[in-house]
């Protein structure tokens, strides 16, 4: 569970560089492509310096890692971009985060983990802690039409693949080739999209540069990086649990960096979000990935 707090401690930090980069000029859709574009380049270069043998694959593994990167990279990315436009942000984070429900719920037929009662607790304790965090308490907070929680719901199911997907891969593939290929077709994905947009490159400054790379270093490889090495050990539906500290930190890295106050009721749901996390720890060990 270490490797998961630890990619989600670097995933939250998302929200604070993203939204200095949107205050500088950039426009969320360039952002998101050129994170993914900018991690495939750093880290294909690491590996082809350093274990080059990663960045070769057999070609009937390229259907599988093709539909990871596009669905779980590039999908996942554009559609809560495209939530985001078409409902509010406490909305699109509300929906976003039903994904661990929908990991416990299909990862018993198709992974053999088992919908246990301290997980349906968990999930509870976690989904009640999101909606508070996102302040969904607050009047007309999570204002929703069809097509914003089309994509909110879109937005979930990538999420949960993401989960899926990356269990079933890592067990035949390592879990950095996994990842520089989910960059590889999750980014031409997002570029295409992004090219049919415009394609329009903002005037950065030099520091707005130095973001997008810190973008694609921390909560891009490091994050997605541990966290597919954590599902090697940890079931899907447990890691997907745990990842809802996220909202929780990036609360909090607002608050620090940004000077964003916490309400009271944001306050209770970051702890709600912890309990869960606490409640699935107590009692459970890893168990090793299998076929």
């Amino acid at each position: 569970m270490t490797l998961v707090l630890a990619a989600v401690l670097f995933w939250s930090t998302l929200g604070v560089i993203g939204k200095t980069l949107y205050g500088l000029g950039a426009e969320p859709l360039f952002v998101v492509t050129f994170r993914v574009l900018f991690a495939l380049g750093i880290l294909g270069a690491g590996l082809g310096l350093v274990r080059p043998r990663l960045l070769r694959v057999p070609r009937g593994r390229l259907p599988g890692l093709a539909l990871y990167g596009v669905v779980a990279v590039g999908a996942n990315f554009a559609l809560f971009f495209l939530a985001l436009q078409h409902t509010t942000v406490a909305t699109a984070i509300v929906v976003a985060y039903s994904h661990p429900a929908l990991v416990a719920l299909l990862a018993w037929p198709l992974l053999g983990e088992r919908l246990n009662l301290r997980r349906v607790l968990a999930l509870a304790l976690t989904a009640g802690g999101v909606f508070l965090v996102a302040g969904g308490y607050e009047p007309g907070a999570l204002q929703a039409n069809l097509l914003g929680l089309g994509y909110a719901l879109g937005n979930a199911l990538c999420l949960a693949a993401y989960n899926l997907l990356g269990k079933r891969l890592i067990v035949r593939v390592d879990p950095w080739t996994v990842m520089v290929y989910g960059f590889v077709f999750g980014g031409a994905f997002l570029a295409a999209l992004w090219g049919a947009r415009g394609a329009v490159i903002p005037t950065l400054p030099a520091a707005g540069w130095l973001l997008i790379v810190a973008l694609a270093a921390f909560p891009s490889i490091l994050a997605y990086g541990l966290y597919l090495l954590a599902l090697r050990r940890l079931e899907a539906s447990r890691a997907a649990i745990v990842a809802t500290l996220e909202p929780v930190l990036a609360a909090a890295w607002a608050w620090l960096a940004l000077g964003e106050g916490m309400l009271p009721g944001q306050l209770v749901g970051g702890a709600l979000v912890i309990a869960g996390v606490l409640v699935l720890r107590v009692g459970a060990g890893p168990r090793p990935a299998t076929n």
